[in-house]
This record gives structure tokens, sequence and C-alpha cells, in this order.
């Protein structure tokens, strides 16, 4: 796997964060199958996937596989495979036939691949071209998600760890459609941040056969794990909620349809140049790192206006918005009411503009515990969070006084 791009850490080379004992115990007890055969981990790594199913399925024949040969592995395998899980020819790899696996177990590494042909095909063998194109959601998961679907039998049940993209992004609605209109997703349970040592990586199980629904009026169940290291009690919700999204948070205390939302009394834009971009201008500028907690009387510098050349090409604060960065750990608590003065924004913040009266209740709301638990709920993100401006409009702030 050459030429890869590593989204969150350097620590280890391949993108892999390894899965703890705990969480691997967690994923098989809560798959459905009573019996099997054939069981695949696709990425094996350090083999407490592994370990876990075998202890379940004691008869079961495992398969594992992984790009490394001396890798320290807990499960001793007979049927160990070195290479490369991305790879179309993954069946001949493993001596196996497609469509013919009873359980498949995955945790994927978190990179970026280079483009390849083969990924069209295994798009195509999966049926997920009629949704999206695959070349547009590329990534090292998406892959071995597809991978996975592609070797399960007919029913067969898969349990695999994924980033919080493919269940909350908006890009990705596609991918969830395709899997709740194609197969039937049994439970989405989120996974708490630092899970996984060495980062705060956002991550959800999510367990589903590999068919269409038996039954279309089922909900699909959505948990957590709580502070004893238990499942929560669920949450159900429908197929189309769960094409919206599918992680826990969002539907915990889900006040979005009560009253006022910010998009009905507020204009909200964002800036238009990238942090590197901001640093060259000789113009008065703000980024998320001049943002510092709640602030209620900042003051900017004075931008001269009448100077600009071309005033579209900026994104321009002013007295009386609320800046509030849209990225990064802790986004949610770096908010500020601009007191006076103006300066040019970058792309990582958000302007809310409008009725003055409105913007400071807004503003209160905002930096409230209600108003924060509202946005952290709406946040997504891996790595570091971030919230979209369609979902920043849609919170609701209650019913103004």
């Amino acid at each position: 796997m050459a030429n890869i791009q590593l989204p969150f850490t350097r620590r280890d080379k391949l993108g892999r964060y390894y899965t703890e004992l705990n969480v691997s115990d967690i994923l098989v007890s809560q798959m459905d199958s009573l019996g099997a055969s054939s069981i695949l981990d696709l990425g094996s790594g350090s083999g407490n996937l592994s370990c876990a199913a075998s202890l379940r399925w004691k008869t079961a024949t495992i398969t594992t596989i992984d790009i490394e040969s001396d890798i320290k592995n807990k499960f001793s395998s007979s049927n160990h495979i070195t290479a490369d899980a991305l790879n179309f020819n993954l069946p001949e790899s493993l001596g196996i036939n497609e469509s013919t696996i009873d359980i498949a177990l995955c945790n994927p590494p978190y990179i970026k691949p280079i483009w390849n042909e083969d990924y069209q095909k295994l798009s195509e063998a999966i049926g997920i071209e009629k949704y999206t194109r695959i070349s547009s959601i590329l990534s090292s998961e998406v892959i071995f998600l597809a991978q996975t679907i592609r070797m399960l039998k007919y029913g067969g049940e898969a349990g695999v760890i994924l980033p919080d993209g493919i269940f909350s992004a908006q890009r990705l609605s596609p991918l969830r459609e395709y899997l709740i209109n194609e197969h039937e997703i049994k439970k989405i349970i989120q996974l708490p941040r630092k899970t996984f040592k060495k980062t705060e990586a956002k991550t959800h199980i999510a367990i589903f056969n590999k068919n269409k629904k038996t039954n279309p009026t089922k909900k699909i169940e959505l948990y957590t794990i709580n502070e004893e290291n238990e499942l929560s009690e669920p949450i159900e919700i429908s197929d189309l909620d769960g094409i919206n999204r599918l992680d826990y948070s969002y539907y915990n205390n889900d006040k979005s349809s009560d009253g006022l939302k910010i998009g009905d009394i507020a204009i909200i834009k964002r800036g238009k140049h990238s942090s590197k971009e901001i640093r060259k201008l000789k113009l008065p500028t703000i980024h998320t790192t001049d943002l510092c907690g709640f602030d209620k009387n900042l003051c900017l510098p004075e931008l001269n206006i009448t100077q600009l050349k071309d005033n579209n090409k900026y994104t321009i604060a002013c007295s009386g918005d609320i800046l509030m960065s849209r990225v990064g750990r802790g986004f949610s608590e770096k908010i500020a009411f601009v007191n006076s003065g103006n300066a040019i924004v970058s792309d990582c913040i958000f302007i809310i503009r409008g009725n003055i009266l409105d913007i400071k209740k807004i503003y209160d709301f905002l930096t409230s515990s209600d108003g924060q638990n509202e946005l952290n709920r709406n946040s997504y993100g891996v790595g570091a969070a971030q919230i979209s401006m369609d979902l920043l409009k849609k919170i609701s702030i209650g019913i103004l006084p």
C-alpha cells in the first residue's frame, strides 16, 4: 500500500488502531449467529477479534489476513494469509470463493488509498454503484467494508468497526442508503473516544447481515457504551432516519424539532480562505487559533474595507456578528460576539449574522450547557470534530421571548 495518506496520526505507518480485548468481546457478544463454520478477519492486526470469535464459535475455521507477516498476533491461526486486503484479487489470495463466508470481522486501517481501477470492479461486485460512485467516497475503510460484504454468503453476518464519518457525514449518506436498503442493519454501537490507544478517533461497531430486510418495518437499534463499560438501552430509528445519520449521540435527547432554529432567524456564512492563505494576507484576519473560549466582547482590528479590490473574495466579520469555530477539538467552546471592528475570517470559522437582539440570544444559547450539548450532539468526525452549516442551521434554540 504505497503512497497512502494518514488522516489522524503517524504512529503506525499503515494507519492502524488495534482492537482492545473489551471492544472485541462486546462486538462478538452482540452478533446473532449461533453457529458458524467459516469466519474471516480482514486486517487481523493483533488478533483480538479472532480470539474473541474463537471463544464463541469454537468449531469454526478462522481465516485471518494482514499486510504484515511479522505482526504480533495473539491469535495463532494456521489459516493466516499475508496479503493486501485492498486488492481485488482477495478471494484468490485467501483461497476462498467470494460469497461463502458465514461471519466476517473487520477493524480496518484509516488511510486514503490511491485510486485503483480494481475498486470500480469491487463496487460493481457488491452493487453500490446505483447509490454512489465509489471514487467519490474512497477510503480504506470503505474498501474493507466492500470486501467484507463481497466475501460474506447471502445472509452471512458482519461485525465491523468503522470511523464516525460513515455514520454521520452528510457526504456519505448514499453509502448509508446502500447499507440500509440492500442489507439488514441490526445494531450500531457508538464507542467512546479514546477507545483506541494513541488516538481520540470516534468510532462505531456496525452489525449487519448480507441480505435485504426480511422485515421492512423493523427499526435500526443504536447503542452506546456507558461509563461502566456496558451497553446502553437502545434508541430505535427508522430507515429514513438512518440514511440521515446512524450515530447514537445525534438521537440521544433529540430537541431538533422544538422551537425556532438558528437558520430561521440568522444568516450563516463560512470563511473562504484557508489558514495558510490567511497567514499570507497583510490584512486584519481571524482564525480559530484567535478564538479562546467564550468571548462576549471580542474587539477586532479595523479593516479598511474600501481598500479591498474585490470584496467578494473575502468573508468579513463585523460588529454584531457571532464567530464560531466549525472544526477542531473543542470547536464548540470557541464562540465570540464581535463588539467592534472587522476582519477577514478563515474557512474554519462560521459567521452568524442577524437582528442584534436575536444574535445575542443565539450567543447566550450556544454558550449555555444546552447549546453546548446540541453542538456536540450534531457534530461528527473521527479525529477532530466538526459541524456543517446545514446542521448548525437546524439547531433549535427553543422559543425566543
